[in-house]
């Protein structure tokens, strides 16, 4: 029995007209952004290089002296004559004018690269004329010229915003599929106590068999959700040419991420359903649904604000460590934790242990709240009666 009833709710809801629509919809959006990134990020062919390679410039007769350092770096030139700005906009290159020991650089691109090259010609030229330039320091001037920046942010928008993105995306993503889940269980505990339904069928079936069932079934529907929504955001990576930039996420890997993430998201549905299927078992009507379903909402809100502002900006701090663990908040702040880099392993383990035990916990008082309200009619039972009969 407990099989028919979960292949009831999985067809119910995947062979909903509008869940169809709306999923097809958030897929085609994020193919549609795919192709927005591709087009906008594709022309970016900056590098972390200081030294550019195969870079045409513009140089008048008085700096014409910066020439033959120029070409050793790589660069082509050209002699020109005019004036420096016409030049720079009707040939597009950077104009290098002046004196070669303090030169002048005219370009359309205020952040020209070219700068940096001329820097290390001049400066290789002044070395040159004091007779001090030799081939192993015309090396070491190229390589502090590269010298890169290394962050010591304390911060994950700063020193890891790829990862960031790839969390804020997955909580999202947790907290869309679980509040659509327990949405979508709870509208049907109250539809069928409202129609009379429910009592035809705990003729049948015990009533902590058919919440089990509902649970399951809609849950078994929201993961398949969940991988299409997946399938177009990887989608949507792939075509902007992403995908390869969040390969190196945190120490999982983009693919070791999202296994994690699919399992916190499961965890997370179980944790929130058996409680909303018992406590929405105390209203009759769809109208009353509200004042059930709000500090539910409300219970999600609280760990996914935690996982967006706390986490990034104290991702090592105590309070983000111990929260982290707590089972309520530990499916939004443990994936934003791993997307950022700050999380071991034998923690995620650990927070999956708790999370394991807090379920089988709470399954007990949700079915005996679904049992002893089910076949409630009329005004709201008040929370406290049931648990009291419970008792």
């Amino acid at each position: 029995m407990l099989g028919l009833i979960i292949k009831r709710e999985f067809t119910t809801l995947l062979g909903s007209k509008a869940m169809r629509i709306s999923t097809a919809v958030i897929v085609i959006l994020c193919l549609a952004a795919g192709v927005a990134g591709n087009i906008f990020l594709g022309d970016d062919s900056s590098d972390d290089q200081a030294i550019p390679e195969a870079t045409s410039v513009s140089i008048t007769s008085e700096a014409n002296a910066l020439t033959p350092y120029l070409e050793q770096l790589g660069v082509s030139v050209e002699e020109t004559s005019g004036n420096p700005d016409d030049v720079a906009r009707d040939s597009g290159n950077a104009v290098i004018s002046g004196s070669p020991a303090a030169p002048t650089i005219t370009s359309t691109d205020g952040t020209d690269p070219i700068r940096d090259v001329v820097v290390l010609a001049a400066t290789e030229k002044l070395m040159d004329e004091a007779g001090v330039l030799t081939p192993d320091v015309s090396a070491n001037l190229a390589a502090l010229a590269s010298t890169t920046v290394t962050s010591v942010a304390t911060d994950a928008f700063s020193e890891n915003p790829i990862g960031y993105a790839v969390g804020m995306v997955g909580v999202l993503m947790l907290m869309m599929v679980t509040l659509m889940g327990i949405s979508t269980l709870s509208a049907g505990v109250v539809e069928e106590k409202a129609s009379r339904v429910v009592e035809i069928l705990l003729t049948t079936v015990r009533p902590r068999t058919l919440l089990l069932g509902k649970i399951l079934g809609i849950g078994s529907a929201m993961l398949v959700i969940f991988a299409v929504y997946l399938a177009g955001i990887l989608g949507g990576l792939w075509i902007a040419g992403l995908l390869d930039q969040i390969s190196t996420l945190g120490a999982l890997g983009v693919w070791g991420y999202v296994p994690m993430l699919l399992l916190w998201i499961v965890l997370g549905y179980f944790t929130f359903a058996g409680i909303t299927g018992g406590i929405s078992a105390t209203v009759s009507r769809q109208e009353d649904l509200g004042a059930v379903q709000t500090p539910l909402i409300f219970m999600q809100m609280i760990p996914l604000y935690l996982a967006i502002y706390l986490v990034p900006y104290l991702p090592d701090a105590t309070v983000t460590k111990v929260l982290s663990y707590v089972p309520l908040f530990s499916p939004y702040l443990m994936p934003m934790r791993a997307a950022v880099g700050g999380v071991e392993m034998w923690e995620q383990v650990l927070a999956i242990a708790l999370t394991l035990i807090t379920i089988p916990l709470l399954a007990p008082v949700a079915g005996k709240i679904y049992e002893r309200s089910i076949l409630h009619t009329g005004e709201r039972i008040k929370l406290k009666q049931v648990l009291r009969k419970a008792a």
